[in-house]
């Protein structure tokens, strides 16, 4: 890359990883808010299935808007939107006006935990503009030819927002206050929302319907042909929506898979660190594989199909999870498998954007990221719910046994893109 297309991968990847990094801060203190409110796990549970679903719910119009209006506004008030709402969350935390009962469905809710919950749904509005902005954004402003290595830096920057959240938190939380470290996030975000406004003026922000050369086209081929468009964004919903389901179980529950079946303790210079901090550990290593795998990926996205580079690595991928289903590891051997897990499930979402990228017309880019990330987010989350009942049941071997199952299956709808009855670029 030369320097213009690596500041500005950098400049939306840095919007990409902070919006990562300040989820991941909600739950390591879910404890800690059930002893401030005095109310079951289940209650707190609420806040981030809400961002989770607000985000989901306002994809479509994110996209929708993507594509009709200016991104320069779009990006930066999604950015500072959700900073906006951490404020809200941490005044709402600790505010005796909202110190009143709610009843819902005979459960008694806290006034003050009822607008947390308000401000992390409003923050999955904030949340919900950066893949079908942010991407589209790329694709109109780095050169093609380096466009999975820009796609690389994206998701790199995800993984390692996901990967420090919780251990940048456990080291500032020796030195103050939950409600500080929220409300400065927020305000980091306000700021770096202010930037991204003035800094994306100097980019082509516009969606490609403003252009003359898209307006002076013939009618979009697409519109009359599904074979164009239809049917492969319904392979790739289909891919999607499978292999969430495996992500997610996983993203839930390895923590718990480390703690129950090895529970590490370690003594170090003095201190011992416990099986809960070891999982934390581990898991972090976890999502910092997939940060650094994300950027040699995004490299080899440009020399090779995206198609084959995910049926790879989903393959690649299944051995780890089946390792970690049916063999006992040792300390080293668990880590490794785990950085391979890593690498191979999560660090291959450049070659995922790319071929989503390959599939949407210039004018639908927005609404197809968004499309297919609802409906990631969706299927996704319903998945640590049948881990969780799997591993009730049978054990949390069972359950990663049934996430590889999952993870394989999700190969099957790419094999269809290959069809030259589906009009792919790569296919002409």
């Amino acid at each position: 890359m030369d320097s213009a297309d690596r500041n500005f991968a950098l400049m939306l990847s840095f919007a990409h990883g902070l919006d990562h990094f300040t989820r991941r801060l909600i739950p390591p203190l879910i404890p800690i808010w059930a002893l401030l409110f005095g109310t079951p796990l289940w209650q707190i549970a609420l806040i981030p299935a809400l961002l989770l679903f607000g985000s989901a719910i306002f994809h479509i119009p994110a996209g929708i808007i993507s594509d009709s209006k200016d991104r320069k506004y779009l990006l930066p008030f999604g950015t500072a939107l959700l900073g906006l709402t951490y404020l809200l969350f941490t005044f709402a935390a600790f505010s005796s006006a909202l110190d009143f009962t709610v009843n819902f469905l005979n459960y008694p809710f806290n006034g003050r935990l009822v607008i947390m919950m308000v401000a992390m749904f409003l923050g999955g509005m904030g949340t919900s503009v950066l893949h079908p902005t942010g991407l589209p954004l790329l694709t109109t402003n780095i050169s093609p030819e380096l466009k999975g290595s820009a796609y690389g830096m994206w998701n790199s920057a995800a993984k390692f927002g996901d990967g420090l959240g919780p251990a940048v938190l456990g080291v500032l939380l020796l030195y103050m206050d939950w409600p500080l470290i929220f409300i400065f996030f927020g305000l980091v975000h306000i700021f770096y929302g202010v930037f991204l406004f003035m800094a994306l003026g100097n980019y082509d922000t516009s969606p490609p319907i403003f252009s003359k050369d898209l307006s002076s086209s013939p009618p979009a081929t697409w519109k009359k042909d599904p074979r164009v468009y239809t049917y492969p964004l319904l392979a790739v919903l289909a891919f999607i929506s499978i292999k969430g389901v495996g992500d997610d179980g996983l993203g839930t529950f390895i923590p718990t898979f480390i703690v129950e079946l090895y529970g590490y303790t370690f003594e170090l210079f003095g201190t011992v660190v416990t099986s809960t901090s070891t999982a934390s550990l581990y898991y972090a290593a976890t999502l910092l594989s997939a940060a650094f795998f994300s950027l040699w990926c995004g490299k080899l996205v440009d020399k090779y199909d995206p198609r084959t580079v995910l049926i790879v690595f989903a393959i690649i991928g299944v051995v780890p999870i089946f390792a970690l289903a049916f063999i006992d590891l040792s300390p080293i051997s668990l880590l490794i498998v785990l950085i391979l897990i890593g690498s191979s499930i999560w660090g291959a979402a450049p070659a995922r954007d790319a071929l989503i990228s390959s599939i949407a017309p210039p004018e639908m880019e927005g609404r197809t990221f968004a499309y297919l990330w609802t409906g990631a987010l969706l299927f996704g989350s319903i998945s640590p719910i049948i881990v969780g009942y799997v591993g009730d049941v049978g054990g949390l071997r069972s359950a990663f046994a049934i996430i590889a199952i999952f993870i394989a299956l999700s190969a099957l709808p790419l094999f269809l893109l290959y069809s030259k009855n589906v009009y792919l670029p790569s296919n002409s």
